[in-house]
C-alpha cells in the first residue's frame, strides 16, 4: 500500500500536467431521460435536454428499462496541440454504455461483452486534434434498478495508478480471504465446530460481492460475463443473510438472545424468499413492476443492520469480550450499509463509495478469522496446560502409589522385625540350650503370629469377596485390643460377596479411616455402615471424636489417596466435620455389573 501512495506521488506531476490539458478543453453537456428506450439519435433532435456538468450526480432514482441520453460538445482551443482524454461515467454497474462518436460507436458495461479499459471507471478514449470540435452522444441504459452517475474528463495516467492500486487492494483482499478460509478450514476439520463453516461460506461470499462490487469480477476475471448487475444484487442478499447467521451463533443468540434469534431467522427467511421470487420473476415477468420488491428488500435489510447492531450491544452484559469484538466488526458495516440505503432512497446525497466497502469487508473478514483463530489458539493452550496437569497428576498419584508401598513396607518390615524377629532369636536360644519341646511351642505360636500377620495385610476371604467377612474379623482383634474405643459394623442389604475389583481397596481404605479416627481424631466411638442401593453402594464412617474445620484444614496424605482411589472407581468421596463434634466420612461406589 506504501508503494503505491508513493508511485501515486511520483505521478502527481503527470497529473497537474493533464488536469491543465483538460482544462483548455471547451466542453458543454446536457442530459435527457429516454423512459421507454425508444429514442434514436434523430430523435434527439426535438428533445428539450437539461444542463448536465463535470462531477455533478444525475440520480434519477428507481427506473424500469429507462435509458438516459447525454450530449457533449468539446473543443480543443489550441492551435498547436492534440488533447488525448477519457470520458469516464463513475457507475461501474450501468448496464450498457454507447458512446456515439461521428460513425463509432463503442459499448461497455454490465451486460457488454465489452469492458472498460481501466476497473477504476467506465471510460472512452477522446482524441482531439488543434482546433477540433466534436460532438459526442452517450446512451446509459440500466434496466430495472436504481441508477445514479456522474462524468468526468480524465488523463490516462492517473486512471492507470487508481486503477493499478485498486486492482492490488482487491487482490491482496481476496488473497488474505482465501488464507484465512484455509485456515478455518483446517481449524473445522480439527475442532468439527459449526460456526468456522459459517464464517467459511460467509467469506466467500463476501469474496464474490467485493469482487463484483469493485468490478474487479468483469474487469480481471470474467469480461465476458454479462450478468453482473444481477449477480451484485444477489450475491450482496446472500451475503448479509450468511453474514446475520455467521453472527447469530458467534454471539449464540439462540440461547443468550432467543427472541432476537428467532427475528434474524425471520428476517433472513424474508430476504431469501425475496431473492427466490425476483429471480423466478426476472426469468418468467421480465416486465414486472420491481420497485416495491427493492423497497421492501432495503427496509428488511435496515431492520436487520439494526437488529444485528442491538445484539452485539445487548451481548455486552453476557459475555463482554465477543460483544466487542462484534461489535468493532459490525459498526463499520452498519454505517457502510446504512448510508447505501439512504442514498438510494435520496435521504442523504452521497454514500461511501466500493473502495471504502472493500476496506470493511477486509477489516471484518480478518477481524473475525483473527478471533477464531485466537480462540482456537486459547483452547488449544488451556487444552495443553490440562495435559501437562494430568501428567503432573499421574506423577503425583506415581509418587503417592510409591510412598503408600513404602510406608506398608515399613510397616510390614516393623511387624517382622518386633514380633517375628525376637521370637525366632528365643527359638534359635532355645536349640542352644537343648530346651526342644519349649522350642517346638514357640515355633507354633510363631505360625500363629505370621498367619495373623498375613491376615491382617490382606485377608484371604477378600480373594471370594467377602469384604464384611473381613472387616469383622478384623474388628474383632481391633476391638480387643483397644482400651476406651469401640468399633461397630452394621450393614443393610449389604451382600456377604461381592465381585467388585474395587473390594481390597475398599477393605485397606476402612482400616485407614478407623485408623485416623483412632490417632487423630481421638475417638471413643466408631461406626461403620454399609449400605446397597439399586444403582450404587454406599459407605458411611462415623465417629465422635475432637473433630476439625474442613474449610481451614488440608486434607492429609491419607485422605488425598483414599479420595484418589475411589475417584479411581468413578466414585464419590465427601468428608464432613465440625470441631470438637466428630467426623463423617461417605463414599458411593457405583455398581458395575
Amino acid at each position: 500500500m506504501r508503494i503505491t501512495y508513493f508511485i501515486s506521488l511520483l505521478l502527481c506531476s503527470c497529473f497537474s500536467y493533464a488536469q491543465s490539458l483538460n482544462k483548455q478543453l471547451v466542453l458543454s453537456s446536457s442530459y435527457v431521460v429516454d423512459h421507454n428506450s425508444s429514442f434514436t439519435r434523430a430523435d434527439l433532435q426535438q428533445q428539450k435536454l437539461y444542463p448536465f456538468k463535470q462531477h455533478q450526480k444525475l440520480n434519477i432514482g428507481y427506473n424500469k428499462n429507462a435509458a438516459v441520453w447525454c450530449r457533449f460538445i468539446l473543443k480543443n482551443p489550441s492551435s498547436l496541440q492534440s488533447v488525448k482524454t477519457w470520458l469516464c461515467f463513475n457507475n461501474n454497474h450501468i448496464d450498457s454504455l454507447t458512446c456515439y462518436d461521428a460513425g463509432l460507436a463503442t459499448t461497455i458495461g454490465d451486460r457488454t461483452v465489452g469492458k472498460s479499459p481501466f476497473i477504476e471507471t467506465l471510460a472512452f478514449e477522446l482524441n482531439l486534434r488543434p482546433n477540433e470540435k466534436k460532438l459526442l452522444w452517450v446512451r446509459v441504459k440500466k434496466e430495472t434498478s436504481y441508477l445514479d452517475f456522474s462524468y468526468s474528463l480524465e488523463n490516462q495516467t492517473d486512471l492507470e495508478a487508481r486503477s493499478s492500486q485498486k486492482i492490488a487492494l482487491t487482490s491482496f483482499f481476496i488473497g488474505i480471504v482465501f488464507l484465512l478460509l484455509m485456515i478455518n478450514g483446517i481449524l473445522f476439520l480439527m475442532t468439527k465446530k459449526k460456526l468456522y463453516i459459517y464464517y467459511i461460506g460467509y467469506s466467500l461470499l463476501t469474496a464474490c460481492y467485493a469482487a463484483i462490487t469493485t468490478n474487479f469480477a468483469k474487469y480481471v476475471l470474467f469480461p465476458e460475463f454479462r450478468f453482473f448487475s444481477e449477480g451484485r444484487v444477489y450475491t450482496g442478499a446472500l451475503w448479509y443473510i450468511a453474514l446475520s447467521i455467521f453472527l447469530d451463533h458467534f454471539l449464540n443468540l439462540k440461547q443468550n438472545q432467543p427472541v432476537k434469534h428467532k427475528a434474524v431467522i425471520v428476517l433472513n427467511a424474508i430476504n431469501l424468499i425475496f431473492v427466490v421470487i425476483s429471480i423466478l420473476l426476472l426469468f418468467f415477468y421480465r416486465d414486472f413492476e420491481f420497485r416495491y420488491f427493492f423497497v421492501l428488500g432495503y427496509a428488511v435489510f435496515l431492520s436487520s443492520f439494526v437488529l444485528l447492531f442491538w445484539a452485539s450491544l445487548a451481548h455486552l452484559k453476557i459475555e463482554r469480550t465477543q460483544g466487542i469484538y462484534s461489535l468493532v466488526a459490525f459498526l463499520p458495516q452498519l454505517v457502510w450499509g446504512t448510508c447505501l440505503i439512504l442514498k438510494t432512497f435520496k435521504i442523504i446525497p452521497y454514500s461511501l463509495g466500493d473502495n471504502w466497502m472493500l476496506f470493511i469487508s477486509l477489516y471484518e473478514v480478518f477481524l473475525f478469522g483473527y478471533v477464531l483463530s485466537r480462540n482456537y489458539i486459547e483452547i488449544f493452550l488451556k487444552n495443553n496446560q490440562l495435559m501437562q496437569e494430568v501428567i503432573f497428576e499421574k506423577e503425583s498419584s506415581l509418587k503417592t502409589i510409591n510412598e503408600v508401598q513404602l510406608r506398608e513396607r515399613r510397616n510390614i518390615a516393623n511387624i517382622i522385625h518386633d514380633r517375628l524377629g525376637s521370637k525366632i532369636a528365643h527359638i534359635l536360644h532355645l536349640f542352644d540350650m537343648k530346651n526342644t519341646g519349649l522350642a517346638k511351642q514357640t515355633i507354633g505360636e510363631l505360625a500363629e503370629d505370621i498367619r495373623d500377620i498375613s491376615h491382617k495385610i490382606l485377608p484371604k476371604a477378600l480373594d471370594d469377596g467377602a469384604l464384611v467377612a473381613s472387616v469383622q474379623s478384623q474388628l474383632v482383634s481391633l476391638n480387643a485390643g483397644l482400651n476406651g474405643t469401640r468399633v461397630e459394623l452394621f450393614c443393610y442389604d449389604f451382600p456377604e460377596k461381592i465381585k467388585e475389583p474395587w473390594v481390597y481397596d475398599l477393605y485397606l481404605i476402612t482400616l485407614e479411616i478407623i485408623n485416623n479416627a483412632i490417632k487423630h481424631g481421638h475417638s471413643n466411638l466408631i461406626t461403620l455402615e454399609f449400605y446397597q442401593y439399586s444403582s450404587h453402594y454406599h459407605f458411611q464412617f462415623v465417629d465422635d471424636g475432637i473433630g476439625f474445620d474442613v474449610h481451614a484444614t488440608n486434607k492429609g496424605f491419607g485422605l488425598n489417596n483414599i479420595e484418589k482411589r475411589i475417584n479411581y472407581y468413578k466414585g464419590s468421596f465427601e468428608i464432613n466435620s465440625v470441631k470438637n463434634e466428630g467426623t463423617i466420612i461417605q463414599i458411593n461406589i457405583p455398581i458395575h455389573g
